[in-house]
């Protein structure tokens, strides 16, 4: 199950965005420019529209190279993102994973149905990259590595697991109340 990074560190999850990212609307600039491309396309067809779907085609292209290259990577001391093309320009992210406090899983209604989710991260520091992992295919898998790397502290297991280990006898400072010490008065 595990493999080994570059790094030499052992792999225990790795993730990918959605399909769906691929379906998210250009920036002002870039919407801007196809739509005058567009018009122009409406307005002389020959040149403009060929243009306008070699644009389009390439665009694309990008886009979907870029979504197949990214990965996130949880090892046993840190979470890795990997993005960009990596013909040409990649850059990789991390977050140690002993500096993340906590964690939280949102899937919404959409999210559900195609099974994706966003993961957020709380970790001391800006790590823009890395805090919000938006709309990751099979989350659940990496988000359960997750918690069970970030949780299981000494103890070696996540307090919340139902699992077996799960049951710690829990010790008092103190005797425990007797039932029913709480009532109230009848003071009338």
């Amino acid at each position: 199950m595990a493999a080994l990074m570059p790094s030499e560190l052992p792999e225990l999850a790795r993730a990918q965005h959605h399909w769906i990212v691929l379906l998210a609307l250009p920036g002002k600039a870039a919407g801007l420019a196809l739509v005058a491309l567009l018009v122009a396309a409406v307005i002389w067809p020959w040149p403009f529209l060929v243009l306008f779907l070699l644009v389009i085609v390439a665009a694309a292209a990008l886009r979907w190279q870029t979504w197949r290259a990214e990965l996130i990577i949880l090892t046993t001391r840190r979470i890795v993102r990997v993005r960009g093309v990596p013909e040409t320009t990649s850059s990789e992210a991390s977050l140690r994973i002993d500096r993340v406090s906590g964690a939280r899983l949102v899937q919404t209604v959409p999210g559900k149905i195609l099974n994706y989710a966003t993961i957020e991260l709380e970790a001391p520091g800006d790590h823009p990259d890395v805090r919000h992992l938006v709309r990751i295919a099979e989350p659940m898998h990496f988000y359960e590595q997750l918690r069970r790397i970030i949780f299981a502290g000494e103890g070696g297991f996540d307090p919340d697991d139902q699992g077996p280990a799960a049951v710690v006898p829990q010790e008092f400072a103190t005797e425990p109340l007797p039932r029913g010490f709480f009532r109230p008065r009848d003071d009338r």
